[in-house]
This record gives C-alpha cells, structure tokens and sequence, in this order.
C-alpha cells in the first residue's frame, strides 16, 4: 500500500466533529460550533525535501504558512489563529530563528495571530503549521458538477520553471522565478470572492501540488471529467511562456506541471462564470476559464487523457511525462 492509499484509509476511520462540514479527503477540516463556521488545517515542509538550494531557512517559515493559508483562502475563510512546530538538527538550532522570522513576515500579510511554537530537534529542518480560520458561510469544498466552468484565479508557470531548472542542476537565471520559488504568495482577499460566489460554486481547491492533481481532485469526487478547451498561453506567465519556446516542453505541460502556486481553481455555473472573472480581475489577478467539467472522463486536454504530471511523494518530486 502506497502513502497516499495508507493516508485516505487512516481518514476514513478516524473520529470526526458530528458537525463536520466537509468530506475526510478535503484539503482543511470543517466544522459547525454555535452557529460559526471554523476550519482547521495542517502543513508542513521538510528543509531537505522542500527547500530549493537559492532559498533561505526565513524563506521555509513564510512558506509553510502560506501552504496552511492558502487551503484555507480557497475554501472562502480567512485565518484567525496559528501554531508552530519547528525542528532542526543539533548543529542548526540558530535557523529556528530565521524560521520564525519566516512565520511572522507571512503572518503580518495574511493576518491572524500567532499564538503557540513548539521546538524540537531532529535529523532535518522542518516547519510544521496549524491554523484555525474563520468562515462568513458555509466552506466550499472539492467538487466538478457537469456543465460547471473551471476557473483559475491568477496567471501561474513560475513554478514549473524552478522546478525544471533546478531537476537539471541550474539555479533559475529569472530573479523573479527565484522569488517566487522561496516565496510563492496566497491571494488573502481571495476568500472573500469565494464567499461572494458560493451560491454559484461547486468546488474549489488550492494548487498544492501540480494543477493536474488539482483538477483531478476537484472532478474524482462526483466522478465528473474536466476536458481543458483554452490557449495554454492565456493561463501562462508570460515567462512560462517565454521558457517552454527555448526548451522545447510543451506549454500545456507546463501549465500543468505548475505546483505550489497556492492559488484557486473553482469549479461555477456558467450563468455566473462572466461575473467571476470580471470580480478577480477588478481585482488586479488575470483569471481565466480553463475548461468544462464532463460527466465523466478524468482530465482531458482538448479530448485527449492527461497522465504522469504528479507529484511523487515517496520521491518528492514530479513525475513529468511530456506526452
């Protein structure tokens, strides 16, 4: 049995809130107390997994937080409280530090309050994050209904590009593909718009790992299909653009292969997807619909099946198939 199988298993057993509001395999813990909706949701990196080699130890803190944030903006709540486990190793204990440092520069921009920290020692460097977020409505959780539109809320790529430079033993040249590595940035007024257009939503989620998984993720839950229609250079940076001309990888694959981007995919009516586009772009991020949500037929790109752009956990890389 594979991790990913052992972890959805352990889910299904495990005690949950009797007011729980969304299902085991969601990406943040919902529940009902008093009348107020609250999430809960845990992230953590390891230094020796997750930190790319131009990347600071301050640079882990920030993005731990914004991975925890992030799944909690996409399901339309705001963060309220965060705790902290941080670890090293015996030669390394000033990093704990940059770590918090780190935890307090993404806790300023997100909001919130950081109210606990716990520190061990280990055989690596690690960040672990734990918020508890507050929710105006109801959460919206994964989902695909057929005939709904998929969004996606801001431009990505930059990821794909540290990524691939780094598999080939290069330091990005871009500094803005560097910055955006150690520091990818979560939308926080995102959950606002998510509230606004939850009447009209059937699924939202954050791109954690690669945008594939996430759309996979999203349709798996109704057994819906999700065939993807757009010029990949509309949902592209155009430095994702730029590279996949001078290293031959197809732009879609790029598109995506984008992991970490911590930004929404939703899943709208389509009476209502004009309106959400123009709202995110009123808002300064350059969303666009990506695609059609299919009774069934995993995902597709523009008909044709989409396979081996995941993540591996055992690995900690991503599987890139380039046809």
């Amino acid at each position: 049995m594979g991790l990913e199988d052992l972890v959805r298993r352990l889910a299904r057993e495990v005690r949950r809130h009797p007011k729980t509001l969304l299902t085991w395999f969601d990406d943040a813990g919902g529940f009902e107390i008093g009348g107020t909706y609250l999430l809960v949701k845990v992230d953590g990196f390891a230094a020796s997994r997750a930190l790319y080699p131009w990347c600071s130890y301050r640079d882990l803190g920030f993005r731990a937080v914004t991975g925890a944030v992030s799944d909690v903006l996409a399901k339309g709540c705001k963060p309220y409280v965060y705790a902290a486990s941080l670890g090293t190793t015996p030669d390394k204990v000033e990093v704990v530090e940059e770590l918090t440092k780190g935890i307090e520069e993404a806790v300023d921009i997100y909001g919130g309050y950081l109210e606990n920290l716990d520190t061990n020692v280990g055989l690596d460097t690690w960040v672990d994050v734990f918020v508890v977020a507050e929710c105006r409505g109801r959460p919206v959780s994964r989902g695909a209904r057929p005939g709904d539109r998929v969004v996606l809320a801001r431009s990505v790529g930059l990821s794909s590009i540290a990524y691939l430079e780094y598999s080939n033993g290069r330091t990005p040249e871009l500094r803005e593909v560097r910055e955006f590595s150690c520091r990818p940035r979560a939308i926080p007024w995102v959950a606002d718009v998510v509230t606004e257009f939850s009447g009209c939503l059937s699924g939202s989620i954050d791109i954690s790992d690669t945008l594939l998984e996430s759309l996979q993720q999203l349709a798996e839950v109704q057994g819906t299909g999700i065939n993807l229609e757009l010029d990949p250079s509309q949902a592209l940076h155009p430095l994702a653009s730029q590279y996949s001309y001078t290293s031959g990888i197809p732009k879609h694959v790029i598109l995506l292969a984008s992991n970490e981007e911590y930004v929404p995919v939703l899943t709208c009516r389509g009476s209502c997807v004009e309106d959400l586009i123009d709202v995110l772009r009123s808002r300064g991020v350059e969303a666009v619909t990506l695609g059609t949500v299919l009774e069934r037929g995993g995902v597709l790109w523009r008909g044709a099946e989409v396979k081996g752009i995941v993540w591996d956990y055992t690995t900690g890389k991503i599987v890139l198939k380039t046809s």
